[in-house]
């Protein structure tokens, strides 16, 4: 299983995480990062950067497999950007929230 390294204030944290579709990751957020937050899964490409967060892994999952078509998620994240395009993206984006994904920093 690959390993994410997420940023915190109290400096980074490894996590591990699971890949349910190609390049993109799904992982729990440790209990001592962001306590209230009932959103503790995160959906992210493989390099690292937070799609959206869910209250369950299912979710995260099940919004992994929805946005799975819409490009190669094993590409770079500047590439998997620009293949998405403005259109793209507000596609991903409306996905994400249709299965109840929420900004990652919400």
């Amino acid at each position: 299983m690959p390993d994410q390294i997420l940023s915190t204030s109290a400096g980074p944290v490894t996590v591990t995480a699971t890949e349910p579709v190609p390049g993109l990751h799904v992982y729990e957020i440790p209990e001592h990062v962001n306590v209230l937050s009932p959103l503790r899964w995160i959906l992210a490409h493989h390099e690292g950067r937070a799609l959206a967060s869910f209250e369950t892994k299912e979710a995260a999952n099940g919004a992994a497999e929805k946005v799975a078509p819409l490009v190669d998620w094993t590409r770079n994240a500047m590439t998997v950007a620009n293949l998405l395009g403005p259109s793209g993206a507000e596609q991903l984006l409306a996905l994400l929230a249709e299965v109840g994904g929420q900004h990652p920093n919400a």
